[in-house]
């Protein structure tokens, strides 16, 4: 059996586009599934504040640095998604959800590059999935572009 040089273009390229895209869908849904997780298990809240900006070496970006208390206990938190812009201020409250069973592991709303992270990397994933199985179905004539 030999391929013609269609066939091999279709293996090769829809099969990387493929991959690729599968990759960042798994990731994307694997990244979204724990962030649920995370937040369902954080189901006590507490009044928190943006204490301060924590800058990363080597990045333009900021970290969020938050000062709550639970149960009278002083705790501080550093997000752990850099920022070009934050989207809250020093001195602004937030609310602190956190896990009854491990303070240590708690869940802010505001911050809201987890969820963008995962929607970019599924958005990404259904569209090269999307050019993988379209370029193949184009190529292979099993659809028509009429």
């Amino acid at each position: 059996m030999s391929l013609s040089f269609v066939g091999l273009f279709v293996i090769v390229f829809s099969g990387t586009f493929g991959i690729l895209g599968l990759t960042f869908l798994v990731v994307g849904l694997v990244f979204n599934a724990t962030t649920n997780g995370k937040r369902n298990r954080c189901t006590s809240e507490t009044e928190g504040v943006v204490t301060a900006f924590q800058t990363q070496f080597g990045s333009s970006g900021v970290r969020l640095v938050y000062s709550f208390s639970i149960d009278g206990q002083p705790m501080q938190y550093l997000s752990p998604y850099a920022m070009n812009t934050p989207n809250l201020l020093v001195g602004q409250k937030v609310t602190v959800h956190y896990d009854p069973q491990n303070i240590g592991n708690v869940f802010i709303e505001e911050e809201r590059g987890a969820r963008t992270f995962s929607r970019i990397f599924v958005i990404l994933g259904a569209v090269f999935v999307f050019v993988a199985l379209f370029t193949a179905a184009i190529l292979l004539g099993i659809a028509k572009l009429s």
